[in-house]
């Protein structure tokens, strides 16, 4: 049976899971969708999240906001305020420049860079 769809978290719930990766929901009702994440069930409202009906297939854009978080940049590295999620593994990357596609450093995976909105 396929999976209803995926959903990624909107920015009000972003401290719950990693900004700007996509779960696949094995459980939709009309408030909830249910997310696959790390063979783990999570709950939430669909009011917290985006969905879409085909597996991604580009890397999302996460743009950060807020406060310095540990895992930004090393000592004395340059604050980059952008980096990458890969639409199979959910690694972060950071990159420089606008490119249109990144490889993985983790997975492998190449694929385009999804321009169209950030996270």
């Amino acid at each position: 049976m396929a999976k209803p769809g995926w959903a990624r978290i909107t920015d009000s719930v972003a401290d719950v899971l990693r900004r700007g990766a996509w779960y696949p929901i094995v459980e939709e009702t009309d408030g909830d969708v249910v997310l696959d994440v790390s063979s783990r069930k999570i709950r939430l409202s669909r009011h917290d999240v985006h969905v879409r009906r085909e597996r991604p297939e580009r890397w999302s854009v996460v743009v950060r906001t807020g406060v310095l978080r540990p895992t930004l940049g090393g000592r004395g590295s340059a604050l980059v305020s952008t980096y990458g999620v890969c639409s199979s593994c959910h690694e972060r990357q950071e990159f420089t420049g606008k490119p249109n596609e990144l490889t993985c450093q983790k997975c492998g995976l190449s694929a385009p860079v999804d321009w169209s909105e950030t996270c």
